[in-house]
């Protein structure tokens, strides 16, 4: 697996967002399916940029993860000293000198 992962998508601004839930049964109606759907508006050109649907426990996840990034940015912008962490460093094999 890469190391990083590289976005091949181009960034688009969104500076509004509508959220909403799906819930669906399954045919014999005893099990239920529950589905978050997020759209990113971008109000200026009035239209929806982005639409994604995921699991509860990926909203969950990203609303967390949402959380953690609007504190430290938050942080950063009143002056505090932020601590990001580094990335993972590659050990190379040891080699020994044979002479």
């Amino acid at each position: 697996m890469a190391d990083r992962l590289e976005s091949k998508v181009t960034p688009i601004f969104g500076d509004d967002v509508l959220v909403s839930m799906m819930v669906k049964k399954s045919r014999d109606g005893k099990k239920k399916d529950g589905l978050i759907r997020v759209c990113f508006l971008d109000s200026a050109r009035k239209e929806i940029v982005a639409d994604v649907v995921m699991s509860p426990l990926t909203a969950e996840a990203m609303g967390n993860i949402l959380m953690g990034s609007i504190k430290k940015l938050d942080d950063i912008m009143a002056g505090k000293k932020v601590d990001f962490p580094k990335p993972p460093v590659k050990k190379q094999d040891e080699t020994t000198y044979i002479g």
